[in-house]
């Protein structure tokens, strides 16, 4: 319809026939305001000023929503533009079609104009970090058989976590870790200067030796404990174990979970939090029996349908409901996306190896099951140097979730993180701490190096009290920077890092740019550029 529209406006007339062929009767019923606007009518282009102006909202309207690509040209958009042209008439009433010609042509023709604008903006706020880095997730999506990746830097802007989404791209099967790096490095490189010191998040699917290479690459927490749970209730796995009465109370969960009559709306919601798309719902359904055991009981006594209910081994449902409900807590605390996060990933393996190795005593099979739990985590659940060192720089926590003996470890691994980078601090001395006049030239040598490698610093940190309540990390390290110089530009480098790669936007996003893939409705670039100015602009 759009094209028979502009075949049809395309045929070598002035726009003051147009007007005078399509509009005269709206010129009749408005004669007095359309009087003195039918005299500029002869001279209706519009200047490119104004038609850019007008490229900008539609660019607006397609990033609120990206299902409105198809409506921005359609009929009745038109009409509603056309209303508001002759209602506004600064130019004389006019026919879009014949001036505008086609929404989407003329808001794609401004798009790379856009992009820049706000790619200049990104550019300008990454580059003009005053901590040590960013923080970069490169995690994947799946919407039913396609997924995409979604690449978005993080950073502390005044006492709050910024994140911009860099790149899209769908996921090729043919794509190994490499292409993918590869990737990664060419989309950061348009935005951030080769020497910013960078922390990856990424998922399973992607290569982290090849990230290694430029910067500490850590694996999404949700997908790490994902794994942990999905590798011991594997049915496989269990029946290899002869473990026959677990997976009859998993196979029992999913038909009362997946049943017509059991359903949020019956029960409720299980949280009132959601965890991040990468949870998988492998437990979902035994935790929504165990918290909905009586209501379920309930409405299926009045169904007369007991025979589920029967056969349902309760005892083996609450001990696994102990032990998975917790794991599914902690993905959910550790994918919070209005605090930071990194400095829970540490305390969270401790907890959860505390919890399974209590139960592993346990008689019969959750004293199996806790057993393979343990040692899934151990294998799943990578606890890096970067897990440690911002555990310490939460004022609440410090070293008390670590038995003693990992003291010394930590406390070294921070003093290495800030030999590492004390590079980028020597031309900030307004940052430097001022040192004490030594009384001896070989006191003096042992405590400028104690100084330089922060030792000192992290001791006077570590005797300050504990917090009691739980304080605001970003707001603490601003009134701490003077004292604590060191310590502090960690903070606001790593505590910027989120724990867990996938956003909860990410679903829609994804869902969206397949969708314009599926459709052909834009080229990659354009898809590319639009969801950047639709994560950015807005």
């Amino acid at each position: 319809a759009d094209n028979e529209n502009n075949i049809a406006s395309s045929q070598p007339r002035s726009p003051l026939a147009v007007v005078e062929e399509k509009w005269k009767p709206q010129l009749q019923r408005n004669n007095t305001n359309n009087t003195s606007a039918s005299g500029s009518v002869g001279n209706s282009a519009i200047p490119e000023k104004e038609r850019q102006n007008i490229a900008e909202r539609l660019l607006r309207v397609m990033c609120t929503d990206l299902g409105a690509l198809s409506v921005v040209s359609g009929k009745e958009f038109i009409k509603l533009a056309q209303t508001l042209v002759d209602s506004g008439a600064r130019y004389g009433a006019f026919s879009v079609t014949e001036i505008l010609g086609n929404f989407n042509t003329l808001a794609l023709k401004h798009l790379p104009r856009m992009y820049n604008q706000v790619k200049v903006k990104v550019t300008c706020a990454l580059g003009s970090n005053a901590c040590l880095g960013i923080g970069v997730t490169c995690h994947s999506q799946s919407v039913g058989p396609d997924s995409c990746y979604i690449l978005t830097a993080y950073q502390v802007e005044g006492n709050h976590i910024k994140s911009y989404v860099l790149g899209i791209k769908g996921v090729d099967l043919r794509d190994n870790g490499d292409f993918i790096h590869h990737w990664v490095q060419n989309v950061l490189s348009e935005f951030v200067m080769s020497e910013i010191r960078t922390v990856y998040v990424t998922d399973c699917r992607v290569n982290a030796s090849a990230f290694s290479k430029a910067g500490m690459c850590l694996r999404c927490s949700a997908c790490a404990l994902n794994s942990v749970v999905q590798s011991v209730l594997n049915k496989r796995t269990l029946q290899a174990r002869n473990m026959h009465e677990v997976i009859e109370l998993l196979n029992i969960c999913e038909d009362l979970a997946g049943s017509t009559g059991l359903s949020k709306e019956t029960f409720g919601s299980l949280e009132e939090t959601s965890p991040p798309p990468c949870w998988n719902s492998v437990t979902d359904s035994l935790l929504l029996v165990h918290e909905r055991y009586e209501q379920i009981c309930e409405f299926y006594s009045r169904a007369k349908k007991m025979n589920l209910i029967q056969n349902l081994n309760k005892h083996l449902l609450s001990n696994l409901a102990a032990i998975l409900a917790p794991v599914k807590q902690a993905v959910i605390e550790l994918s919070n996306e209005s605090r930071p996060t990194l400095q829970l990933v540490l305390p969270t393996y401790v907890k959860l190896e505390k919890l399974f190795t209590s139960k592993a005593n346990d008689a019969g099979v959750v004293s199996k099951l806790c057993h393979l739990f343990l040692e899934a985590l151990k294998e799943n659940f990578k606890v890096h140097s970067a897990h440690k060192v911002a555990m310490i720089l939460d004022p609440q926590q410090k070293l008390r979730p670590v038995p003693p003996y990992q003291h010394e470890e930590i406390i070294g691994k921070v003093c290495e993180l800030i030999n590492e980078v004390k590079e980028s601090w020597m031309e900030e001395t307004e940052f430097e701490p001022s040192t004490k006049k030594p009384r001896v030239a070989g006191e003096a040598t042992a405590a400028q190096e104690e100084d330089w490698f922060g030792k000192n610093e992290v001791y006077d940190y570590l005797q300050e009290p504990l917090f009691q309540a739980t304080p605001d990390l970003f707001q603490y390290w601003s009134c701490v920077t003077q004292k604590h110089t060191k310590l502090a530009k960690l903070a606001f480098w790593l505590l910027a890092v989120p724990a867990v790669g996938a956003r909860s936007e990410c679903v829609n996003m994804c869902e969206q740019a397949l969708l314009i893939k599926r459709r052909r409705l834009l080229s990659p670039e354009d898809m590319n550029k639009l969801m950047f100015l639709k994560s950015n602009m807005l």
